[in-house]
């Protein structure tokens, strides 16, 4: 088995790299940086962009793009905060409905791909202007509140695990196991990777290529749709727009992911050290007061390169 040379090894874990030297300059420009209260905050700030970039990175994986993960993540938010005010319904039974919408809106993404070969950025780019105006439609275009949500649905983004550990850092850490075992452990998983590498030879030997990139519209939609209802319960509100400011963040993820361990493959950890990446330079930003604008300036600095990583790593794996 040939070994990685150190230039490879650093490339690999260059993304890991980066986080903590990042994170040891805010520390030493901002003492309370690494005070455990604030690392903590860290991964519970990122939970929200890392599960949206968890979907993302599976339909990247199949070799598609949702541009409407944002509006499925506003739509969660709205559809389950209506469903237990306006129609008085328990957390459970809201939750596995808004959870069935969830799906539906996936499964209809797939649909206009697969079926009706329109490509996917274009796709959902529309499917993500249609659900923003349902979402403005059911809420008025303004923010949902209500100060009287059932008992159950505070514990998604208010309790902690050992009264320490914030429960949407631990919801964060086991999608993350969950979505990673799908892909990279099961046979459909697998498929998936097959079928975004190359489809036509992923059809050639059997796979069906539609069903695969079908699941994985879903998978996207449901990541979505679950960080909405998360958002919610954090917030205690609804905002129709919430998923859209979020999306390029966790588009982020997912590309700073692809360059974590198998730089040019869309990979699960990656995008978890991607979240927790951009939740340091957040975090950071805050803490040592940089203006609203200067965060947008690096965030979009940061997607940039990411892309820019991902695509000379992806040519070099077709040049060899």
């Amino acid at each position: 088995m040939k070994k990685k040379s150190a230039s490879m090894i650093l490339q690999s874990y260059l993304l890991l790299i980066a986080a903590i030297v990042v994170a040891i300059v805010f520390g030493l420009v901002e003492n309370a940086f690494f005070k455990p209260t604030n690392l903590v905050e860290i991964v519970r700030a990122a939970a929200i962009i890392g599960l949206m970039g968890l979907g993302e990175t599976v339909v990247q994986s199949a070799g598609e793009m949702d541009f409407a993960v944002g509006a499925e993540t506003s739509f969660g938010a709205v559809m389950i905060a209506i469903m237990m005010t306006q129609l008085n319904l328990p957390f459970g039974i809201s939750f596995v409905l808004t959870m069935l919408l969830v799906i539906l809106i996936g499964l209809l993404n797939s649909l206009i791909v697969v079926k009706v070969g329109i490509p996917s950025f274009v796709a959902t780019l529309g499917m993500n202007t249609f659900i923003n105006g349902i979402n403005k439609y059911l809420t008025g275009g303004g923010t949902y509140y209500s100060t009287h949500w059932p008992d159950g649905f505070s514990v998604l983004g208010k309790s902690s695990l050992f009264d320490v550990i914030p429960m949407p850092a631990v919801l964060f850490v086991i999608g993350s196991i969950i979505v990673w075992i799908f892909l990279s452990k099961t046979r459909t998983g697998r498929y998936i990777y097959a079928v975004g590498a190359n489809p036509n030879a992923a059809k050639n030997v059997g796979i069906n290529v539609g069903k695969h990139k079908m699941i994985a519209f879903i998978v996207c939609s449901v990541c979505g749709g679950f960080a909405g209802m998360l958002q919610c319960s954090i917030l205690n509100a609804a905002t129709p727009t919430a998923g859209d400011s979020n999306f390029l963040k966790a588009l982020s993820t997912c590309m700073l992911g692809a360059t974590f361990l198998t730089p040019g493959v869309y990979n699960i950890p990656g995008t978890f050290v991607g979240a927790i990446m951009l939740g340091i330079i957040d975090n950071g930003l805050t803490m040592v007061g940089a203006s609203y604008f200067m965060k947008d300036i690096i965030n979009g600095l940061v997607l940039i390169l990411a892309v820019g990583m991902v695509s000379l790593s992806q040519k070099k794996i077709k040049q060899s």
